[in-house]
């Protein structure tokens, strides 16, 4: 089971992902390990500066239960 900052970083290095393809070349100028350390930066001063983060149930769709018929 993950804890809540390992799914915001999970979460943060998603988004980043998404970023770096809208910049012609940039999501292959960093590495997976590169992307989960920066993903880790991002949370780590989110957390410094008091953030406070908790997930929310799941949405349609996303879940196990998403092959259900």
């Amino acid at each position: 089971m993950w804890t809540t900052a390992e799914h915001l970083r999970f979460s943060v290095m998603l988004g980043l992902r998404k970023g770096l393809k809208l910049v012609r070349g940039m999501r292959r100028a960093l590495t997976e390990d590169e992307q989960v350390k920066v993903a880790q930066a991002i949370v780590d001063d989110l957390e410094l500066n008091n953030w406070r983060f908790e997930q929310g149930p799941p949405r349609e769709g996303h879940g196990p239960n998403i092959m259900k018929t």
